[in-house]
């Protein structure tokens, strides 16, 4: 099977940090996040993957180069106009041979298995079904809802925060998607899947399902989602340190560090540096007697002294919430 991973968006909620390098890149776990994406699909039997690039692409290219056993089934597709989620897909088009496959935003991070979605996607004929996890109100995210058959009937808007009748629940980033969905979308020009598949397919009868998830699920379109996410993943992984240093790394007194720190390959954290519950991405300098806590640090930035709730950058910083 196939999958359409969307890598085109410019990630403005997470600036300044998205002007080093494009979102799918940021690194999570020690990781970029689209080798975390790529890797779990793989376990879930998606072999080829079509990456649509606009935003800082060679960051993405850079990325996928650098995991090998996985970068010979990516190739990419750089629009030089972002075309959106349906003029993005639409322009891939001739990569999917098969009537059936996924789409993925770049920006997830999921932990539960999506094949029985594709099972039940073929099984009831449907055009596009969404995987959904569940939200209450007041709703962070748009709520979307399905019926007793699994039918999403509209699509509303986030301001409808009324919680009425059956449980309302998140888009999750992931779409099985039949071949069909291309006779609805306009080819290279920019277009909201949404508005131009989903919503006349519903008025034709034509099947949009909405098929419920469980397990792990989070994106990281702001700094504070990002940094919650890492918190999570160092619970569910039973990290017991709750530390990830990498071995490029100079740690002057690791003991000090954690919980909830992972610092990347180049960093040189000098003496008697307190971190908790924070993010340094390569080639960062931590001055002796720095303190920092729920922070961010981008790519060779260089802190001395007592820090909190920031990112840091060299193109700026902005609070974290």
């Amino acid at each position: 099977m196939k999958a359409m991973i969307m890598t085109a968006g410019s990630g403005t909620r997470l600036r300044p940090l998205t002007l080093e390098r494009a979102k799918p890149t940021v690194p999570l776990m020690g990781k970029p996040l689209i080798a975390l994406i790529l890797k779990k699909l793989r376990t879930m039997g998606i072999s080829e993957f079509r990456l649509n690039l606009h935003t800082l692409p060679e960051s993405i290219r850079e990325a996928v180069r650098s995991f090998p056993e996985i970068a010979s089934n990516v190739s990419f597709s750089y629009e030089p106009t972002i075309l959106g989620t349906g003029g993005g897909l639409s322009r891939n088009e001739p990569f999917f041979s098969e009537d059936t496959f996924v789409m993925v935003n770049g920006d997830i991070v999921f932990d539960f298995d999506i094949r029985p979605a594709i099972d039940f996607h073929v099984d009831n004929g449907a055009l596009a079904t969404l995987a959904l996890y569940p939200q209450s109100a007041p709703f962070t995210y748009t709520p979307i809802r399905f019926d007793s058959n699994h039918i999403i009937r509209s699509f509303p808007r986030l301001e409808d925060h009324t919680p009425y009748g059956e449980p309302a629940y998140v888009f999750t980033g992931i779409t099985v998607l039949s071949h069909d969905i291309f006779k609805f979308i306009r080819t290279g020009v920019f277009s909201d899947i949404v508005a131009e598949a989903y919503v006349p397919a519903i008025e034709k009868g034509l099947k949009i399902c909405g098929y419920p998830v469980t397990g792990y699920w989070n994106d990281i379109g702001t700094p504070s989602r990002y940094l919650s996410t890492q918190r999570d993943l160092f619970q569910r992984c039973a990290i017991s340190s709750s530390k990830i240093l990498s071995k490029g790394a100079s740690v002057m007194e690791p003991e000090l560090i954690g919980p909830n720190v992972s610092i990347q390959a180049g960093c040189v954290i000098e003496e008697d540096c307190v971190i908790e519950d924070a993010m340094l991405w390569e080639n960062c300098l931590v001055r002796k007697g720095s303190i920092i806590r729920h922070c961010i640090l981008g790519k060779n930035m260089v802190a001395g002294g007592h820090f909190k709730n920031l990112v840091m950058t060299t193109n700026g910083e902005v609070s974290i919430d």
